[in-house]
């Protein structure tokens, strides 16, 4: 939602403007971002000097670890279909290529790999993850000889559109209460002078370099100039349409782009991974905080236990008069007896009995036990709170039975799969990011050679294909990632795809195809019946074009005449089509007549010179379906005496010759039919476009006072 700057805010230049808003929106974010640093502090377990001495138990560092591959446990797999999976080969091929060529993105370069790492860690933390797409253009130079001078020319050597991590802490936005309200994103980087100057030119130069944004140092040494840096914050502003670059300390603006990259949402990056927020607010509430409070009396637990713990030892008081005793304890050799002067004393005092005395350990054992049980009750409920179920935490025990193993697996996963369409959500916007700069930036020549579909069976409609992504609009192809994808929980999952895909498959295909034998009019029926199932497997695109070839050729074959001369063929499939025509003129014609005559329905002449020519489109329609029924007999016959034939045989009996001259004037007939009906159709046809050109002619219709009769006069 856009806000209408006020007159002193117009009044100031671009830097300032922009510098305002960045500092308003570090306030309104300011205490989320204490709370996060103290969070990551506290999962790193970075201590104090006072903290340093104490105990504690890192639940947090242990549900990020579970919970981190249930959400994104391997790379992202895309998948790009179309929207409507209907017969189109170049829709399907178009899908096809913008799949493969977001697979070698993916593949081939590490960074959205890291950015979904680093993104998902974020939002385990601090509760927001960043990704930032880009164009990518890398120009060499190539020698280009002429006939006066060599020179180079600049050329792209490639293209990409990388992924970019962004740091929860080096990302802002509009305070707003839902994304849809949000009109500025903005991101910062820190360059160094060399890579101002290559960016920006020569305003690079004046820009100022610090360390951080919390400090500066004023003696510094040459080694450590090397380490400052300057903070650029890159600003999409969605209002004007426009990317602003600006730099802290600096008061003019450093760029600005009128839509860069021209995407459908404007803005680079797809709306946050977010924790927990509400309606009315975007910042986030950490997933630690949910729980801080039993966190705290877990780490007390465990410092009271490692107390416990360390007084638990075996000591006591002796008499000293017995040094003797504290030898034996002390020397701890194994058979050895410690000799003692005055043995009469020492038995006569009850011996060790009465020279030692060691500390009740009783009441500290049953202490540790009852604190451990507490821990243990404090980390359920974490679990509880947090939805890790016992079975993603890999832990069980013998005795439950299975309907309890699955009752937890499915707690689990209900609140689990929640997150995980989250996470793939996020992922699949960034893959539609890349797929747009894909389409609107990179060459013809760069999309071939990523997609390879020039080694497919799909070749011959790689041009077409990349004209539709470039001219189409996108939201014709569905662009997503599957949640089940990203889970490191089942690998074998692609393997059993592709099994399940070639069972169904098979098994159409073993009951379908003796059908097409028997009735070859079912063929087309089954055909589609088939590619409807094919299309259904996301795994099977890849052979829809082998499966679309395979049921043209069989439907091919099942439609050309088996046993027939070829002059036979070719003058039968004349005819046909000769009838074709001729149905298609005609309902042209009717088609035309049926307006013409609600539109003057009043003519009477007109009328009957219609229903004629209706009879006798009737008669002709008749008679067409009569021959070409006549036509498939004859049909049947010459297979049948072709098939009497002996195979092999070159011998010329009578009867032989008798049945193919009958057969030859058979078919002369036939042909001769065919051809009265053809000119009974065309004289139908010249029939209704006589009627109709008599009725365009303009009338008007008087009424004979006398015989009281509507006459139509032109």
């Amino acid at each position: 939602m856009a806000t209408k700057k006020t007159k002193e805010e117009e009044r100031l230049t671009l830097g300032e403007f922009w510098r305002g808003e960045l500092q308003s929106a570090e306030r309104a974010f300011e205490k989320w971002t204490d709370r996060s640093e103290r969070i990551v502090r506290r999962y790193r377990d970075e201590r104090d000097v006072v903290d340093s001495q104490k105990r504690k138990f890192n639940i947090l560092w242990s549900n990020v670890q579970v919970m981190k591959p249930a959400l994104y446990g391997r790379a992202a797999k895309p998948e790009v279909s179309r929207r409507f999976k209907d017969q189109d080969p170049v829709g399907r091929t178009a899908a096809l290529m913008l799949e493969r060529c977001l697979e070698f993105e993916v593949e081939q370069y590490p960074d959205f790999d890291a950015t979904m790492n680093g993104a998902v860690e974020d939002r385990l933390l601090p509760g927001r993850g960043i990704g930032w797409v880009r164009f990518e253009p890398n120009e060499g130079t190539e020698p280009q000889v002429s006939e006066d001078v060599d020179a180079t020319v600049p050329r792209t050597t490639y293209e990409c559109a990388p992924t970019d991590y962004v740091h929860w802490r080096d990302f802002l936005h509009t305070p707003a209460r839902t994304w849809e309200e949000v009109w500025w994103v903005a991101r910062r980087v820190y360059m160094t002078r060399e890579e101002l100057n290559r960016r920006f030119g020569e305003i690079g130069a004046l820009v100022p370099l610090q360390y951080d944004d919390k400090f500066t140092q004023s003696k510094e040494t040459p080694k450590d100039a090397l380490k400052k840096k300057a903070q650029v914050w890159e600003i999409w502003d969605k209002t004007e349409k426009r990317a602003i670059w600006v730099a802290k300390g600096f008061d003019r603006e450093l760029d600005q782009r009128d839509d860069p990259l021209q995407l459908d949402g404007f803005f680079p990056c797809p709306e946050p991974l977010y924790a927990t927020t509400t309606t009315g607010s975007l910042i986030p509430v950490p997933d630690y905080a949910q729980y801080q409070d039993q966190a705290a009396e877990l780490d007390q637990l465990t410092q009271r236990i490692a107390k416990l713990t360390q007084a638990l030892k075996v000591v006591g008081v002796y008499n000293a008069e017995y040094p003797a005793v504290k030898r034996m304890l002390d020397e701890g050799v194994d058979n050895n007896l410690v000799p003692v002067d005055t043995w009469a004393a020492f038995a006569e005092k009850n011996g060790l009995t009465g020279a030692v005395q060691f500390m009740e350990l009783k009441q500290i054992i049953e202490t540790l036990v009852r604190l451990y049980e507490a821990r243990d009750q404090v980390k359920q409920i974490i679990y509880e709170v947090i939805g890790i179920s016992d079975i993603i935490r890999g832990a069980t025990e013998a005795s439950e039975t299975l309907g309890a193993q699955q009752l937890k697996a499915q707690f689990g996963s209900m609140r689990m799969r929640t997150h995980q369409a989250e996470v793939a959500r996020f992922a699949g916007d960034l893959l539609r990011l890349k797929a747009q700069i894909i389409c609107r930036f990179f060459k013809d020549e760069t999309i071939l050679g990523m997609s390879g579909i020039q080694a497919t069976q799909d070749a011959q409609y790689a041009q077409p294909a990349i004209k539709l992504l470039r001219g189409g609009p996108l939201k014709d192809f569905r662009i997503q990632v599957e949640a089940d994808s990203l889970a490191q929980l089942d690998e074998q999952q692609e393997k059993m795809d592709r099994v399940e895909f070639l069972t169904a498959a098979g098994g159409f295909l073993e009951k379908a195809l003796p059908v097409i034998q028997q009735v070859p009019a079912a063929g087309k029926l089954l055909g589609e019946m088939l590619m409807f199932g094919v299309r259904g497997f996301p795994i099977g695109k890849t052979l829809e074009a082998a499966f679309e070839k395979a049921m043209d050729e069989l439907g091919a074959s099942m439609q050309q005449p088996q046993g027939i001369p070829p002059e036979v063929a070719q003058e039968i499939q004349q005819g046909r089509e000769e009838i074709s025509r001729g149905r298609e003129q005609m309902m042209k014609d009717g088609v035309k007549l049926h307006e013409e005559r609600v539109s003057l329905n009043a003519d009477k002449q007109v009328y009957e010179v219609i229903k004629k020519a209706d009879r006798e489109v009737a008669n002709a329609q008749r008679s067409a379906f009569q021959k070409e029924f006549a036509l498939e007999g004859k049909r049947v016959i010459s297979e049948a005496t072709e098939a009497a034939k002996p195979k092999g045989s070159e011998s010329k009996m009578p009867t032989i010759n008798i049945a193919s001259k009958e057969l030859g004037e058979s078919l002369g007939g036939v042909i001769g039919s065919l051809q009265q009906t053809g000119q009974a159709m065309q004289e139908a046809s010249q029939m209704m476009a006589q009627a109709a050109q008599t009725m365009s002619r303009p009338k008007r219709i008087v009424r004979d006072p006398k015989t009281q009769r509507m006459t139509a006069i032109e």
